[in-house]
């Protein structure tokens, strides 16, 4: 399992984002520190997720390769 912060900010970002974690066959989500969580593969679900404080992408594989240029330092 993976779990990493990252940051979308334009809707490239989201839409190159979906792009990349579209193609992986395991769960994909989108989850904030108050419990919000939206499917990563959801264009829409990554919009919304953009308002959020602090993002973190959650897999059941490891997926930090596809996202590495979304990932932020911690």
């Amino acid at each position: 399992m993976g779990r990493y912060r990252i940051e979308l900010v334009t809707m490239g970002d989201c839409n190159d984002f979906v792009k990349a974690v579209s193609s992986y066959q395991g769960k994909v989500t989108l989850e904030d520190d108050n419990g919000f969580r939206v499917s990563a593969k959801s264009f829409l679900g990554a919009m919304a997720a953009t308002e959020w404080d602090t993002l973190y992408c959650v897999s059941d594989a490891d997926i930090y390769t596809a996202i590495r240029k979304w990932v932020k330092d911690e």
